[in-house]
């Protein structure tokens, strides 16, 4: 889809593949210039050089977890250095560790949520302290608590949370991991509408990407044909997430906040 984002810089973590790849790719082709945070050096060096003949603009891989808090604050403050500031932030990064509620481990619940969750407040909070501290310090140079809020730079957080949010049998730590990050998403839209932020979340079903990839062919495919057959659209592509995403940070989303988009595939029920 044709979107309008020259000159506008964006942040995506998770961004070297998968869904994050897929709004990094599609925000660079419209003329975005793009820095994504990822673990793997491998493909994330390889997506910017994508990123860099999809379009005009500025492309940049950052290494980093999003879970450790020192590391983000000096990668961000690198990306500031080498593209600018930053109009829109994609929380993209994830895992997925499937647990029933009798069985889970301890060690992969603490990870799934570090990386889900905290990891998503960690790299909010990383730009949230920049827009807000600089917002304040032009309000207090006019002698008032708060800019009016159209004096403030339009900004958009999108953090990409799943329909197992709703609860998933199977996905106890990440289903909790995606919950809290549909309330923190809520508690964001209300706290930082005041400084012209607007943040949302969506929500999808199945997509195909690496991280399903080998789950989608155990067992000769067989669970690959056991979601279909739930899902009416059928198992989704990312660009089916990559669309609405873009489309919260166009122009034409610019009275929507805190929306929680369902990305469903016609599923009416969760996952």
């Amino acid at each position: 889809m044709k979107w309008n984002f020259e000159g506008k810089n964006a942040f995506i973590t998770g961004g070297a593949s998968g869904i994050g790849r897929q709004i990094a790719m599609d925000m660079a082709s419209n003329g975005a210039s793009v820095a994504i945070l990822d673990m793997n050096e491998e493909l994330g060096n390889k997506t910017v050089e994508e990123l860099k003949k999809a379009g005009n603009g500025k492309a940049i891989f950052l290494k980093g977890s999003v879970s450790d808090k020192e590391g983000v604050e000096k990668l961000v403050a690198q990306a500031m250095t080498e593209i600018g500031d930053f109009d829109f932030l994609i929380n993209c990064a994830g895992v997925l560790r499937d647990f029933l509620v009798s069985r889970f481990n301890e060690k992969f619940w603490d990870f799934t949520i570090d990386v889900n969750l905290k990891g998503v407040a960690i790299v909010s909070q990383a730009f949230v302290t920049k827009w807000v501290n600089e917002s304040r310090a032009k309000a207090k140079e006019k002698g008032e608590k708060y800019l009016p809020v159209l004096e403030n730079k339009p900004r958009v957080i999108v953090n990409i949370a799943s329909l197992a949010a709703e609860g998933n049998a199977g996905q106890v730590a990440y289903s909790a991991s995606k919950a809290g990050v549909v309330g923190m998403t809520l508690t964001m839209a209300k706290e930082l509408a005041r400084y012209n932020i607007r943040s949302h979340a969506v929500k999808p079903t199945l997509i195909d990407t690496p991280i399903l990839g080998e789950l989608l062919e155990k067992d000769e495919g067989k669970f690959k044909k056991y979601y279909d057959g739930r899902i009416p659209f059928g198992i989704g592509q990312t660009s089916y997430v990559s669309d609405p995403v873009c489309f919260l940070c166009s122009e034409g989303a610019y009275f929507i906040n805190g929306s929680l988009i369902p990305i469903n595939g016609g599923k009416m029920d969760g996952l």
